[in-house]
């Protein structure tokens, strides 16, 4: 039988929850599952809970599992992770092979992450244990190590169930062949390259002419022309 993964449907460490508060309503408010605090917003004032209280709230599960051999796979595939956790073998890598770093060849794979409700594209990479590393840029900083906290990997089923074809591609180059650019929102996976050939995926912003990406404690910020001869993320249906 497929292994079924069962997770809870959470941002961050907070996941919502209904609970009958002391009033008698049923309410809808988040658990805190760092501190075990659950708030809800009543009549305008907020209940507050914790520790054992909630062990019976009800809150959403969602199952993730292997699609059955042979169906088509449609939509792009995101993997729930946190920092540090094992890095899956099927992450959709940038380009298809290792960039040219400062340090030598490196595969990074793209990776998705909110900052402040923001998404944001970067790269994840397993260390020599295995697990996950991650960059990202954003307002001027990069967020790199346990604070990254969650984020999500794009990834691949087995080859029988591909329903999509990827590619990299310069912006221009791909909506005129009738490809569509992966995004969340405003936001598309990117491969910034500057003058001196060294390449880091990140993230591009569609409506500014924006690519950037968490580099060196900085976010390093590629803008105006030069954007346009950028590889971006592309998919297509395949037939």
């Amino acid at each position: 039988m497929p292994t079924v993964k069962i997770l809870n449907s959470r941002c961050g460490n907070s996941v919502p929850v209904l609970a009958k508060l002391k009033d008698g309503t049923d309410k809808l408010g988040y658990l805190d599952l760092n501190t075990e605090i659950a708030l809800f917003s009543n009549g305008g004032t907020t209940e507050k809970f914790e520790g054992g209280a909630t062990a019976n709230f009800m809150t959403i599960f969602r199952n993730l599992r292997p699609p059955p051999t042979g169906l088509k796979v449609y939509d792009d595939l995101w993997y729930d992770l946190r920092y540090g956790d094992t890095f899956p073998s099927n992450a959709v890598p940038a380009d298809g092979r290792a960039l040219n770093t400062e340090t030598g060849p490196h595969m990074q794979y793209v990776a998705l992450w909110y900052k402040h409700g923001d998404p944001v594209f970067g790269r994840a990479y397993p260390n020599s244990a295995g697990k996950t590393n991650a960059h990202f840029g954003k307002n001027n900083q990069e967020n790199a190590g346990p604070e990254v906290g969650s984020m999500q990997l794009l990834t691949v089923p087995e080859a029988s169930c591909m329903g999509l074809e990827y590619k990299w591609m310069p912006l221009a180059e791909g909506k005129s062949s009738g490809w569509t650019v992966v995004h969340i929102g405003n936001a598309a996976p990117c491969i910034l390259k500057d003058e001196k050939g060294l390449e880091v995926l990140g993230n591009l912003d569609l409506t500014i002419e924006k690519a950037s990406a968490g580099y060196g404690g900085k976010e390093k910020i590629i803008s105006g022309g030069a954007v346009a001869a950028l590889k971006v993320l592309f998919k297509r249906r395949l037939a």
